[in-house]
């Protein structure tokens, strides 16, 4: 009896091994992304630089990512050689890290425009009075020829709000009556994350509580769901009071950003990046259903935005239009799980923005002297 006792054990034990190799192999459950952090006290936290991490989502990505010298996700700065030089803020959007580093917009713009250096500058979770500072820490050490900033808009508005912490407290902007911005820093009382029990290395038990999760949400009502989707406050129409709040913020960081690129003789660009919802119909139709009594307008952020930069003399591109055209004749555009760009996304992306570029006709400052 003891001796079968051992063996069921003995053989159970085997088992598990055969299955967390397995899982390892072929369906890996641990992601490095939050390891990849540190709190900053000025930006709130900042990629590590020259840290090194397995990124692991559903639907086939697994690749490591190397951020360079300087804490961003980009080949090293040093290493870049085109004389016209372009500087791209932006958070998750921009450091794309679902993706290869080949496949990042930033690179295939590299590569499609002569002689360019394309810096990627994009941190997860930032919003734009994070990528305002980054922009005046960074500008004198780079000397781009060109500012670009990506604006999500799913997030961003709420973002610089600095209402939802991200790992870490962000840093906010509040106005006086001049309309002069005052930083108010991240605070430094945050709890530091509790180290996991030893168990949670197991990628055979993340599988095995991720999929009892996925049953537990399926028979979850949705009306009894705590999350409230962003584009039932950016795309709401008529606009709430709360969501006119919103606009307005984000109309004065663009303001404050604008200026800081005429101050220094610099062009900045705006991209506009919508968000899944915005682009796949199936999900526009989800949200739309979500609360019959809100009337909703699909491209409202973009439109409002946009005649703000006309009204202004503010550089803007909409990249709604050419994604939601290739989501529908192609693969793709957003990685369904992760929600950020795939490589296809990326590529269009960066066609648009390289296309944009050439339009303008940015003059290097070197071939100036």
């Amino acid at each position: 009896m003891k001796k079968n006792i051992l063996l069921l054990v003995a053989s159970t034990i085997v088992v598990l091994a055969i299955c967390e190799v397995c899982i390892r192999l072929l369906f890996p459950q641990i992601n490095a992304h939050d390891a990849m952090f540190q709190f900053d006290e000025t930006l709130g936290w900042v990629f590590i630089p020259n840290k090194k991490g397995t990124i692991v989502y559903e639907g086939g990505i697994h690749h490591v990512l190397q951020v360079n010298e300087d804490g961003f996700r980009d080949f090293s700065f040093q290493s870049k050689k085109g004389s016209t030089k372009i500087m791209v803020l932006g958070d998750s959007f921009v450091s794309n890290i679902s993706v290869k580093d080949e496949e990042v917009f930033t690179q295939v713009m590299e590569d499609q425009l002569n002689n360019t250096s394309v810096y990627n500058l994009g941190v997860n979770g930032y919003g734009q009075v994070q990528e305002y500072l980054v922009l005046k820490e960074w500008y004198p050490k780079l000397q781009p020829d060109l500012i670009m900033l990506m604006i999500y808009l799913r997030n961003d508005f709420t973002d610089n709000m600095g209402k939802f912490p991200w790992l870490y407290p962000r840093p906010t902007f509040v106005f006086d009556e001049k309309n002069t911005p005052k930083i108010i820093p991240p605070s430094t009382e945050f709890k530091t994350k509790k180290e996991l029990p030893f168990y949670y290395r197991s990628h055979l038990y993340r599988f095995v509580k991720k999929s009892f999760s996925n049953i537990k949400s399926k028979t979850v009502k949705a009306d009894d769901a705590s999350y409230t989707p962003p584009e039932l406050y950016t795309c709401r129409y008529p606009m709430t009071e709360d969501s006119k709040e919103l606009y307005d913020m984000m109309e004065r960081i663009i303001i404050e950003i604008h200026q800081y690129g005429k101050e220094n003789n610099t062009p900045v660009v705006f991209a506009l990046a919508p968000s899944m919802v915005q682009v796949e119909d199936e999900l526009w139709f989800q949200l739309k259903a979500y609360d019959s009594s809100i009337q909703l307008q699909n491209d409202l952020p973009n439109a409002t935005l946009l005649n703000f930069a006309a009204a202004h003399n503010i550089n803007m591109v909409d990249l709604l239009p050419a994604l939601k055209k290739a989501d529908s004749e192609k693969s793709p555009m957003y990685n369904s799980n992760e929600q950020h760009w795939t490589a296809a996304g990326n590529k269009v992306v960066a066609d648009v923005l390289s296309k944009y570029i050439q339009e303008i006709n940015i003059k290097s400052k070197d071939s100036l002297q």
